[in-house]
């Protein structure tokens, strides 16, 4: 995936412009790969209809343009994007963190969804793609939350560790960051994380093993909920009807590598 190799880049230590140059052509790989499978046309025109707008699941009505290499977009117009989450970010919402956080913010959605959600919360979006900061900076701004929402390109076990304990009141860690998930949640390094409330997508198949051995290492602390990749069913989204069922499908799909799955660690005690 596009994140993994951009990851990989910021570790060893390229700088802006090369990680801009690569946030390029990754996304131009993107953009081909809609192309070949004839998803493109149908894409935009899915977008125009929806006038860039999130129909259903906890961020209805979220203002959410197509950016260049943006291989889900209308997915999440749709409100079928990672919809096995969505009883799950609502039950987070409904704790009313205070702090969110989220590793590998990509384009905004998570950041600009949380912040229309969460109004009294302050929002932090780290991502190491500067093509994806100044694309979630506008997220933020077209829906009315950039004044809440900061960025950094990159944070540590260390850095997460002092960012969440300069807080106040719940806290809200997301993390998308292809397999750097079993390095970065260390409540070792970070105990603040004993207290926050965690939704990690991981990665097995870039850190074998990382489900199992986050679920063992918040067991104590949290309550913890493994969930699966469920298939979506194009007939559940009544404005895929006008195209082919393979288009349709097309549109729904999120690319996703195997073996994947999310943990929901609801923190047993707030500080």
């Amino acid at each position: 995936m596009a994140r993994e190799a951009l990851r990989r880049f910021l570790e060893s230590g390229l700088g802006a412009p090369g990680r801009a140059l690569l946030a390029w052509r990754t996304r131009g790989l993107a953009e081909a790969l809609l192309r070949t499978r004839g998803l493109e046309a149908p894409g935009r025109a899915l977008a125009r209809q929806l006038d860039d707008r999130v129909q259903r699941g906890p961020f209805a009505g979220l203002q959410y343009p197509r950016r260049r290499g943006d291989i889900v977009h209308a997915a999440k117009l749709l409100g079928a994007y990672e919809s096995e989450l969505h009883a799950a970010v609502s039950a987070l919402v409904a704790r009313e963190p205070r702090l969110v956080v989220n590793v590998g913010s990509g384009d905004g959605f998570y950041i600009a969804g949380l912040a229309r959600a969460l109004p009294l919360a302050t929002v932090v979006a780290v991502d190491p793609d500067p093509l994806a900061q100044r694309a979630c900076a506008e997220t933020a701004r077209m829906n009315g939350v950039g004044d809440r929402v900061s960025h950094l390109v990159r944070v540590d076990a260390d850095g997460l560790g002092a960012l969440l304990a300069a807080g106040t009141g719940p806290t809200l860690v997301l993390v998308d960051c292809e397999g750097f998930e079993d390095l970065l949640l260390d409540p070792a390094r970070a105990p603040a994380l004993s207290h926050a409330d965690l939704l990690v997508e991981t990665h097995d198949f870039a850190a074998p093993g990382v489900t199992a051995r986050l679920t063992e290492r918040f067991a104590a602390t949290h309550h913890v909920a493994r969930l699966e990749v469920v298939a979506r069913d194009v007939t559940a989204y009544p404005e895929l009807a006008p195209l082919p069922a393979e288009i349709g499908r097309g549109l729904l799909d999120e690319f996703r590598h195997h073996p994947q799955s999310w943990l929901v660690c609801t923190a047993r005690a707030h500080p």
